[in-house]
């Protein structure tokens, strides 16, 4: 299997786990009562800590995925160019 083909795998996987964590930090606090009740920055911690991961945390990790995959993309179409030449 080729090279890119792997990294693309191995980002889909990262990725996934990534967002799926800062989406879903707000059950840390479900499953973890004694974390609650905390202040952060003024905040109560059960509050503030799922809201910034899920939005200012989530948005960096989407802007840096959406350019290692354009990257990849762009790996993928030029080894599929080459492959085409050498086929004709």
């Amino acid at each position: 299997m080729n090279s890119a083909y792997k990294k693309e795998i191995r980002y889909t996987l990262v990725f996934s786990a990534l967002l799926l964590i800062c989406g879903h930090l707000g059950l840390l606090f479900v499953a973890f009562p004694g974390l609650q009740n905390k202040m952060v920055m003024g905040f109560p911690s059960q509050y503030i800590v799922p809201i910034v991961f899920g939005w200012l945390v989530l948005m960096v990790v989407v802007g840096f995925q959406a350019k290692l995959t354009n990257d990849l993309d762009d790996e993928i179409e030029e080894l599929n160019a080459g492959l085409s030449e050498t086929v004709e």
